[in-house]
Parts: structure tokens; sequence; C-alpha cells
């Protein structure tokens, strides 16, 4: 199974966040945390149309799917019972991708800038670098997102390609998908 022990981090305002994996009975915060998160992060891919499709249950399986697949994790930071901040990675399956791994995460609009997003990402990297064969972990940033791209840069992941045009904003203009890697 995909689980690693918790740790607890200390942010620059001196607030407390525990970093763990998440559990079956964390569904219905988890939803609540992501439709807060992803309704508030315009450079996610989820748009508040894909929210209609999240239920508890489909919590409750991403939930199951993490903690059973030991090649998969996904990573809850939570302060005083509130899930504010999710990171979650899935390896590949096939021969030929088997060494490698994407990943996702966003943080709650009041906890970012304060070290937060660095702390979920370097738990991350450490449960990635846990598992068997995995040596590559991959993933894609919105060129406009640009404290998420430094933070990426800032934990060792090299840029490896751009996409002009890539993704279609809210308000009708493109933006370059950054793809960046970091060997574990």
């Amino acid at each position: 199974m995909a689980l690693f022990p918790s740790s607890t981090v200390t942010l620059k305002n001196g607030q407390e966040v525990l970093l763990r994996h998440a559990k079956i009975g964390d569904a219905e915060k988890l939803l609540k945390a992501v439709t807060n998160i992803f309704s508030t992060s315009p450079y996610i891919l989820s748009t508040p149309e894909s929210l209609k499709t999240k239920t508890v249950q489909t919590q409750e399986k991403w939930i199951q799917d993490a903690n059973e697949d030991p090649r998969n994790a996904l990573v809850i930071a939570e302060h005083k019972g509130h899930i504010v901040g999710i990171a979650d990675f899935r390896s590949f399956k096939d021969t030929k991708r088997f060494h490698r791994a994407s990943f996702g995460m966003s943080v709650h609009q009041d906890f970012r800038g304060l070290g937060l997003g660095e702390a979920v990402l370097q738990k991350l990297i450490e449960v990635c670098r846990s598992v068997e064969g995995l040596t590559l972990l991959e993933l894609n940033v919105m060129e406009p997102n640009i404290s998420a791209h430094k933070l990426y840069l800032k934990t060792g992941f090299k840029e490896v390609g751009r996409y002009p045009g890539a993704y279609r904003l809210a308000d009708g203009t493109y933006t370059t998908d950054i793809m960046m890697t970091k060997h574990l």
C-alpha cells in the first residue's frame, strides 16, 4: 500500500499542519476542500463544470485507489481538522513508462505563500522515492502560474518542453503548458 508516516510542518506564520495519507473517512472533507481550492485556482485543470461530477463516493474511490496501489499516493495537508492542501501522484503501469509518475497538487488560497506547497511537495517526493522502480517524476504547469513554476524549479524540477496555446483560460485567452521533470 502507498501509505506513509505522518509528519507535522510549521508554516512561515507559525501554524502547524499535519501531512498524512488520506483515509476513507476523509472523503467528505476532501470533497469540500477540492471544491474550494479548485474554484479559487485558475491554473488547475478542473473547472466548475467538472466539480459537478465529484461526490463523496468519487472521493472515496480516489482515496481507496491511492491507498491500495503501492505505486500511487494521496497526500493530505490538514490544519485544525480541515484539508488545506492536496497532492497526488500516479505511476504509469506499462513497461515502457514504469519508471515514471505524474502528479498534481493544490493549496487552499489562505495557505498560499506560507511554505505549505513546498512542504507538501517535499513529502510527495519523499513518498515517490520509496516506490520501487520509480525514477522520474513529471508535471505540467500553466505558464501564468509563476509561483508554482518557481516552487518546482526550487525543488529540483527542470523544464523539458513548452506547448504554446495548450490551455484555454476562462477569459478566452490561451496559455502555454510547461512540462517539467525531476529525477528521483
